[in-house]
């Protein structure tokens, strides 16, 4: 597996492969790297105005959404990774992950994936706010903390309209108030109180590792000859079509854009392409894809939600599958047999427009 720092691929203007390392510019089109490159610009460029920090657990900056502490810390120690042997003190910052699902702009809670609707009360203006709460546990790495577990309490807010109701949340990044701890004790490993300081603790959303619509990315257009150039390299050299176009889609491997390979037909005069609609072909650019059966994919996911449930990422949603597909560098998700769910033997996950150009006739 490859654990080199993730760093970007292609250019997001013109989509030429970059060099290794870490460039400034690209050196087919000119278009700056610099800034883009820093993780935090990414999260800059979509519009998220919060603090974030690097925690351990993960390759990308994280998002600070609430907690006892109003700064961040990048100090912070998620679960599974204090190794003393007495358990954190008042003085040091530990970190929770709320459970979350990323959506375009910020994330999402929803009522039975986590979390439990609980009281709801009358504001002015005809609205009425409904409370969600979510159970966390911090936990030291294994023989280390005295075996004591930090049992934490969160909850988040949402409003609507007098008569209709809420069954979950929407966190907008940089907008929404925070969410805070409303209860935290230390527990044995029998589950009994245990009288120990209680240390500061930061909610962090989960890792949000940039996709589809966090890019300011479109997909090129390119010459079949080009398109051909571009692909060198590439695990994937079909010709191929959007399901869904190219809209950022909730898939099975996360957030991303579905393609089906088409066989390739012949040139079309002018009076077909005139009259006659057909579906707009892509080439597929992904260099190292993780290929499963279809059938095995839930094996696969349970796999990766204990190896993040070792760090503190014990979350029920889509940042599981996509934290561990960047922690192990891959770049697109090719299912094989996947009829039960898209009526195609191979459907191919991208998780970036400028991975994709748009075939030219």
């Amino acid at each position: 597996m490859n654990h080199r720092q993730r760093s970007l691929r292609f250019c997001p203007q013109c989509g030429t492969q970059l060099p290794e390392g870490n460039p400034h510019f690209c050196i087919e089109c000119g278009h700056l790297l610099r800034e883009i490159n820093r993780p935090e610009a990414v999260a800059q460029s979509s519009g998220r105005g919060q603090a974030t920090v690097r925690l351990p657990n993960a390759r990308v900056e994280q998002s600070v959404i609430g907690g006892t502490i109003k700064l961040p810390s990048s100090g912070a120690i998620p679960p599974g990774m204090w190794v003393l042997d007495e358990p954190p003190g008042p003085q040091t910052v530990v970190a929770i992950y709320a459970p979350l699902r990323a959506v375009v702009g910020g994330w999402s809670g929803l009522s039975g994936h986590g979390w439990r609707r609980g009281d709801r009360y009358a504001l002015p203006g005809s609205r009425m706010a409904y409370t969600f709460t979510a159970e966390r546990v911090w936990f030291p790495a294994s023989g280390c903390g005295g075996d004591i577990r930090l049992h934490i309490t969160i909850a988040a807010i949402a409003e609507s309209a007098e008569g209709r109701s809420r069954l979950g949340f929407r966190y907008r990044e940089g907008d929404d108030p925070p969410m805070q701890v409303v209860y935290a004790e230390w527990r044995n490993q029998d589950g009994e109180p245990v009288q120990h300081p209680i240390p500061e603790i930061q909610i962090m959303a989960p890792p949000r590792i940039p996709r589809v619509s966090d890019l300011r990315e479109v997909i090129r257009r390119m010459r079949v000859d080009e398109a051909r150039r571009w692909l060198a390299g590439s695990a994937t050299q079909g010709t191929y079509r959007l399901l869904g176009g190219d809209v950022q889609q909730r898939t099975p491997a996360g957030r991303g854009l579905v393609l089906v390979e088409v066989e390739e037909t012949a040139r079309q005069g002018w009076l077909q392409r005139l009259f006659v609609l057909t579906p707009t072909h892509y080439r597929a650019r992904i260099e190292q894809p993780l290929t499963v059966e279809f059938a095995q994919w839930q094996h696969q996911v349970s796999q990766m939600k204990q190896e993040a449930a070792s760090l503190g990422l014990d979350i029920e949603t889509d940042a599981v599958v996509e934290w561990w597909l960047d922690r192990y560098n891959y770049d697109g998700v090719i299912f094989t047999n996947a009829r039960q769910r898209y009526q195609y033997d191979q459907v191919v996950v991208v998780f970036r427009r400028s991975q994709l150009v748009q075939v030219g006739r």
